[in-house]
């Protein structure tokens, strides 16, 4: 058998005298005596062909030049079982060539390697088998930057899924923790870099028909579940402010497709105790805040997309959840807890709508702000009018501002904020978020909220009572912001 090193040297000794291109030479070369059937047995020190061995080199120019002459000529002369036992040949540690190609990406992704890249995946070879180290090619390609021309190849040719790619990244990351941060720095570099392309590919892969639940359940995972360790924020914010209806649209029947696969896993067979294991399912991935304390309504507002906010307040219910337990032989009804901080714990609606950010702010408060009168219509749609007053006249911030206090007196409004941002009670940039908004506030908001107040109060004394009656909600001391992000 032939060494590398000596097809290497008698190539390197003739190419010297040759004044055109390599690719032109190594045509030439391979024709001539028995090259080609050398060329296919060559191996070298630790086992690896003539086309690894350079790759090894970072020869990428020359290794394409290689790879494309080999799998023409060997073909014209009738050996093509060689083009794929030599492409799928491995070296001692158990390396392919996708591993050769994988190293060479983070110094040399081009044109070169991306032709490479779509022969191979053409011809079925997979990019993602281990080493005997248990290293993929894929875990390359994906770390420590991801390489995304590469990365595109994969996913044109309907090869890449999210199983792949949490496989690979489990192999340098064997703790949830750290496999999270992961997951979520590639799809946030994919969204900001590579415009969206692997998220799109992976939410499509996920709705089609012949997906199953388990790869359901895995992109579910990537948009909701892996937070980004710079904002403790799943990839589903950042898709609220990019995604078209039909996209978000898609996100929100997988959710909660994966929600009803999950219930079904559980084997319980009482319908009201299915609906709030449902509404729990929703809500724990709904009501995620990140360090500053916004969540998916604040996204929604950010990015002024109405019908996103519709579509999610319209998953959870306005009610109180119970299940049915067993005590003593009867069927007891037991309250279910959203989320135990809320002013609301067991309503999962009301605890998506009265999320406080860090300074003690709700939606409402930062849609009043920033004069937003269809958020704030679509936010108070379907609230009982009991709540719908409180929200507006008695809910505060961490400075004490009610939204009342913020349409009728906003001169006063803006210094109670700006002094809790002086004694260092809310966050200062923040504050002054809010006071500018105050300067400029619409007067067809304030309108709005003087009359949907009115009209309630209106009510309350038309059936004889003196105001509304309580809120179904617990509200806050004035100027504590008693949630904190989470």
């Amino acid at each position: 058998m032939a060494a590398v090193e000596a097809i290497h040297a008698d190539i390197k000794k003739r190419m010297d005298k040759y004044s055109g291109k390599f690719s032109h030479f190594f045509a030439q070369w391979i024709k001539f005596g028995d090259n080609a059937s050398a060329l296919f047995g060559a191996r070298g020190q630790r086992g690896e062909t003539y086309l690894q061995f350079r790759l090894s080199f970072q020869h990428v120019d020359s290794a394409a030049a290689i790879f494309e002459t080999l799998i023409a000529h060997w073909g014209e002369i009738g050996h093509q079982d060689w083009v794929y036992a030599y492409l799928t040949h491995e070296d001692d540690g158990g390396n392919g060539i996708w591993h050769y190609l994988a190293s060479t990406l983070h110094e040399h992704e081009g044109l070169a390697t991306l032709r490479m890249a779509r022969t191979l995946l053409a011809m079925d070879i997979d990019f993602s088998r281990r080493n005997k180290l248990g290293q993929s090619p894929l875990s390359k390609m994906l770390l420590p930057e991801p390489r995304w021309q590469s990365l595109n190849a994969l996913i044109q040719a309907k090869h890449l899924s999210i199983e792949n790619i949490e496989t690979a990244l489990s192999e340098q990351a064997k703790e949830d923790t750290a496999r999270s941060q992961f997951m979520s720095y590639l799809f946030s570099s994919d969204i900001e870099e590579n415009r969206g392309l692997l998220t799109q590919h992976v939410l499509h892969q996920a709705i089609q028909p012949q997906a199953d639940a388990s790869l359901r359940a895995a992109t579910c995972r990537l948009f909701f579940d892996y937070l980004d360790e710079r904002n403790n924020s799943p990839a589903f914010f950042k898709l609220i402010g990019i995604a078209n209806h039909a996209m978000f649209d898609d996100l929100i029947r997988l959710l909660v497709q994966n929600t009803m696969e999950s219930i079904n896993q559980t084997g319980v067979a009482d319908v009201t105790t299915r609906k709030a294991y449902a509404q729990m399912f929703l809500s724990k991935r709904l009501l995620r805040r990140d360090r500053v304390g916004e969540g998916a309504l604040a996204k929604a507002l950010a990015a002024g997309k109405y019908t996103h906010m519709a579509k999610l307040t319209s998953l959870l219910r306005n009610d109180d959840l119970s299940y049915n337990a067993m005590v003593r032989g009867e069927t007891v009804r037991k309250p279910v807890a959203i989320d135990k901080t809320s002013l609301a714990p067991t309503n999962p609606l009301l605890s998506l709508l009265l999320q406080p950010d860090i300074d003690g702010n709700t939606i409402f408060h930062w849609a009043t702000a920033r004069s937003d009168l269809q958020a704030l219509k679509r936010l108070l749609a379907g609230v009982a009018s009991n709540d719908l007053y409180a929200i507006i006249t008695a809910l505060p911030n961490a400075a004490g501002v009610t939204l009342a206090q913020m349409v009728a007196e906003p001169e006063a409004a803006k210094r109670r904020i700006i002094k809790a941002a002086m004694d260092k009670a809310v966050n200062p940039a923040r504050a002054k978020l809010m006071v500018d908004g105050l300067s400029t506030l619409d007067a067809d908001v304030r309108d709005f909220l003087a009359a949907r107040a009115a009209e309630v109060l209106d009510l309350a004394k038309s059936v004889g009572r003196s105001g509304p009656l309580p809120p179904s909600f617990r509200l806050p001391r004035p100027g504590a912001a008693e949630v904190q992000a989470s």
